[in-house]
């Protein structure tokens, strides 16, 4: 069965369009050869010829219903871990989860959602967060009711979510000492959380765009809603709609934390931007909430035109970059990194030193902090092509061909967005037009097919 014969072009076309109209992942329009790879097992699972005998299989009845939930299982990107993202993680547990408990003791009842929960690592993490929390405010979790109610749109996900087993890969960001006090080992390489914390936890299928449909979706309300690298794989469009019926289903006091990557970070007038010590969060307009106080500054950033690949700091930090890389150059990486920690202390959405972070970071091995870094950079400054470059390659190197491919995409349309001579920030004196040529050197090397773009 040649790829040629199996997916003829029409053909290929009504799987796409079946594809993103059924599941909303417009990541694949463009990456046509992965999603042939995925369906191309399927078809030969069912002894399928060609991608029209496949679409009639998806298209009959009960028996296409299963095979649409093993497809959607087989083409989500489900890479997780515990306490992913460590700022987000701060700031759920000195502001947001704080102001949820003391709102909520009268009830003692609080409402979370986490959409696209994947392995249940996320939903877990806040459990694990939750109680600890209540435990230090001298408040017994067990007259609390906590629903955490975790979705996704792959079954296999859900399935290995409700064993709550996890490899030592998913716990690497937890010491050894929490990972004997929150789970109980079953082999030498996993382990299982308590079931206290399982208890908080439900799971359910739930495919993200019903959302937009009468009456689709987990109905609200809830206090917190966690939505974090779901909405990249959508249209830009399309998850600013899927954001603003979150807000429809949050309470006037509730929260709202994205992913570092989204599309869009702009939601006016429905939602207004609260900054935190590195990270933002969403919640509803601050008239909602009848004019109690928020515990950071909130405003909505100001749009720039996507042409414009300035950085903008909240002051001019290149003294400071330049007497960080001073050190670095001498060879005190650590010293580098420590004096740029204190600098984002002060200054927490400064892109300038969070980039440098992430570039020392990498240097001395420290993959999972580069790329949140990286990550955290692209959420604060959404033009910003060097961290794509960077992050891109940091992907790749690791094994994510699939999101490094798409961050790579999406800074190829940037960069094509400005003049040849625009000197990118943080590039070092690299142009627009000369961080093309060395990317179109690279796609016409075969030798070096993932040879680094990055200067």
């Amino acid at each position: 069965m040649t790829a040629s014969a199996a997916f003829p072009p029409a053909g290929l076309r009504r799987l796409l369009n079946a594809v993103t109209r059924r599941t909303g992942l417009h990541y694949y329009m463009d990456k046509a050869d992965l999603l042939e790879q995925v369906v191309g097992a399927r078809m030969a699972l069912h002894g399928c010829r060609t991608c029209h005998d496949y679409l009639a299989l998806l298209d009959d009845g009960a028996r296409g219903d299963r095979e649409w939930r093993e497809l959607e299982s087989a083409i989500t990107i489900g890479e997780t871990f515990f306490f992913r993202y460590a700022e987000q993680f701060a700031a759920l547990e000195r502001t947001i989860l704080p102001q949820l408990i003391r709102r909520a003791q009268a009830t003692r009842h609080l409402r979370i959602w986490s959409v696209g929960c994947s392995n249940g690592a996320e939903p877990y993490s806040i459990a694990i967060l939750l109680t600890r929390l209540l435990d230090e405010a001298g408040m017994d979790p067990a007259g609390w009711h906590i629903e955490i109610l975790g979705t996704d749109i792959s079954t296999r996900a859900l399935e290995q979510a409700r064993q709550a087993e996890f490899s030592a890969w998913t716990l690497r960001d937890i010491a050894p000492a929490q990972c004997a006090a929150w789970f109980t080992p079953t082999s030498p390489r996993t382990w299982r959380l308590h079931e206290g914390y399982r208890r908080m936890v439900r799971f359910r299928y739930s495919n993200v765009l019903d959302l937009l449909r009468p009456d689709g979706g987990p109905p609200g309300p809830f206090d917190l809603i966690l939505c974090r690298n779901v909405l990249i794989y959508f249209a830009q469009a399309q998850a600013l709609a899927l954001v603003r019926a979150m807000a429809a289903r949050l309470v006037p006091e509730g929260w709202i934390l994205l992913g570092h990557s989204e599309p869009v970070s702009c939601f006016a007038p429905c939602l207004e931007t609260v900054r935190l010590p590195g990270t933002l969060a969403f919640r509803p307009p601050s008239r909602g909430r009848g004019g109690q106080d928020v515990s950071a500054t909130a405003h909505a950033p100001r749009r720039r035109p996507a042409h414009a690949l300035v950085a903008m700091p909240e002051m001019d930090s290149a003294p400071v970059a330049a007497r960080i890389r001073q050190v670095a150059d001498t060879g005190q990486v650590p010293l580098a990194m420590r004096m740029c920690r204190d600098h984002l202390l002060r200054h927490p959405v400064d892109t300038r030193i969070h980039f440098l972070f992430a570039v020392l970071a990498w240097g001395e091995g420290s993959l999972l902090q580069a790329e949140e870094s990286f990550r955290r950079v692209i959420y604060l400054c959404r033009d910003h092509v060097m961290a794509r470059c960077y992050l891109a390659r940091l992907l790749e190197d690791a094994g994510g061909w699939a999101e490094a491919g798409r961050i790579r995409q999406q800074m190829m349309e940037l960069v094509r967005r400005c003049p040849p001579d625009t000197v990118l920030p943080d590039g070092d004196g690299m142009t627009a037009g000369g961080l093309l040529r060395l990317a179109r050197q690279a796609s016409e090397a075969p030798a070096t097919r993932h040879a680094q773009v990055t200067p």
